[in-house]
C-alpha cells in the first residue's frame, strides 16, 4: 500500500479553486451580475428594435417601389422611354393605365400621378 506525501494533496494553483483553500483565505463570494445583464439587455435591446424599424422601413419602400414599378411597366405606352424624363400615368374610364408625355393638364384622363425613369430602369413617383 502506497502512501500519499502531504505535498500530493496540496493544490499549487490554490487561486483557481471555487472554494476558499485554508483557514485564513478569504471567502469567496459570487459576483452579482444581475446589473450587468439587465443593463445590457436593455442595451441591446434598444439597439435590435431601432435596427427592426430600420428594416421595416426599407421594406415598406421597397414593396412600394415595386408596385410603383409594377404599375408603370405594366401600364400602355408606344415609345421607349427616355431616361431622367417625367411620365404621367392616368387610368381612362376602364381601368386601362396610360403612360404619357402630356401634362396632367392638358388631358382630360383621370391623372394617378408622375414618374421619372432612372438610369437603372426603376421608376420613381414624383410628389
Amino acid at each position: 500500500m502506497s502512501t500519499q506525501s502531504h505535498i500530493d494533496k496540496v493544490n499549487l494553483k490554490p487561486n483557481i479553486l471555487s472554494y476558499p483553500h485554508h483557514v485564513g483565505a478569504p471567502k469567496i463570494e459570487p459576483v452579482d451580475i444581475t446589473f450587468f445583464k439587465d443593463s445590457g439587455s436593455r442595451k441591446v435591446n434598444k439597439v435590435l428594435k431601432r435596427r427592426y424599424e430600420e428594416l421595416v422601413k426599407e421594406a415598406e419602400t421597397l414593396q412600394n417601389s415595386y408596385l410603383i414599378n409594377q404599375e408603370v411597366y405594366d401600364s400602355h405606352y408606344s415609345f421607349e422611354p427616355v431616361i431622367g424624363e417625367i411620365y404621367h400615368l392616368y387610368e381612362d374610364s376602364q381601368g386601362k393605365k396610360t403612360l404619357s408625355l402630356i401634362s396632367p393638364n392638358e388631358w382630360s384622363k383621370k391623372y394617378l400621378y408622375s414618374v421619372v425613369l432612372n438610369s437603372d430602369l426603376t421608376w420613381t413617383k414624383i410628389d
